[in-house]
């Protein structure tokens, strides 16, 4: 979960962003980030966009609805003195 969260925050954080400000910004291998990006397109919670030569990834409604999830659940696991 919590690589899942660092993704969608990054992208979140950039508006729209692209596969090496997310690798740097989750700090996440490529190799790894691309199979989260093919769910989450998959999911609808993130949408691609190609501009000129750049993909950009940009977050949905449903992909804010996810984050804010995500976060409500790292916030409980915090207070309990879980790390995720």
């Amino acid at each position: 979960m919590g690589v899942l969260l660092d993704i969608l925050r990054a992208i979140d954080s950039e508006g729209q962003t692209t596969i090496s400000s997310i690798i740097q910004l989750a700090n996440i291998p490529y190799e790894r980030l691309k199979l989260y990006i093919q769910k989450l397109l998959e999911g609808q919670y993130i949408t691609e966009i190609k501009e000129d030569d750049k993909t950009y990834y940009r977050m949905t409604d449903k992909g804010y609805q996810l984050l804010e999830e995500l976060s409500t659940i790292k916030r409980i696991f915090d207070k309990l003195g879980f790390l995720l």
